[in-house]
């Protein structure tokens, strides 16, 4: 089990308000009070991989070192939504990759959730091309969706998953989030309809898992920028270090 306390409720683990100092602390690290502001955000790379079957996404190369992070978007965004984050998590030390979905942004392809498992794992493979040794993949809604079932299929350090619905335009992560031998995290806001689905796909995962409801009705990846924000990066930042290491 991870080395970091997170409160039981009901016997389940939920994320409990931690105190001020420590979330301002969080919060000055990624600048959602302004402390030192963006300009020490680190510049990403733009890079290109294709999937098995064929499809050329763009994706941005943020950081360096070998424990890496893979962000896939929400519907109706693209990558370019993950940039602050990807620039922060680098500046912690990690090597981070964003990228287009097919079909989003400036990825060939069509939109359709049959190829996005191949997507995220095209982008895993093209973290190891990187330099990665270990990968976490946090996605958010459907991201996460795609996340959890590439998961049951791979090796991957750990998953973390804001807000994923159950199921995306088909594609459906029950009969998979129980097959993930990867520790997994669980985020959402409490007031966002998506909650429901976050303590479902918690119930259903096995061990180590971790959830984390937050304050708000944010969705996804907004859910890191919002209110809740220091909340979700204070049980964020441990999950990655315990397992990626220091």
């Amino acid at each position: 089990m991870f080395g970091f306390p997170i409160p039981r409720r009901h016997s389940r683990w939920l994320f409990l308000p931690c105190l001020l100092s420590s979330m301002v602390l969080v919060a000055c690290l990624f600048g959602v009070l302004g402390c030192g502001g963006q300009s020490g955000l680190l510049p990403g790379r733009s890079v290109t991989f294709t999937t098995k079957d064929g499809v050329t996404l763009s994706g941005k190369v943020f950081g360096a070192g070998q424990r890496g992070v893979v962000l896939a978007h929400m519907n109706g965004r693209d990558q370019t939504g993950w940039y602050g984050v990807a620039a922060e998590l680098a500046e912690a030390g990690y090597l981070v990759l964003t990228f287009d979905f097919r079909g989003y942004g400036t990825s060939s392809g069509a939109r359709g959730a049959a190829g996005m498992v191949e997507d995220v794992r095209a982008a895993v493979a093209e973290m190891k091309q990187q330099g990665a040794r270990a990968v976490v993949v946090v996605g958010a809604s459907m991201g996460g969706t795609a996340a959890i079932v590439e998961a049951a299929d791979d090796e991957l350090a750990g998953v973390v998953a804001l807000s994923a619905p159950l199921t995306f335009q088909g594609l459906d992560a029950e009969p998979y989030v129980s097959k993930v031998a990867a520790p997994q995290l669980f985020l959402a806001s409490e007031e966002e309809q998506g909650a429901a689905d976050t303590q479902k796909l918690f119930q259903l995962a096995n061990e180590p898992k971790h959830i984390a409801l937050v304050l708000g009705g944010d969705h996804g990846s907004d859910i890191l920028k919002g209110p809740g924000a220091a909340m979700a990066k204070e049980t964020l930042m441990p999950f990655l270090r315990d397992c990626l290491g220091e």
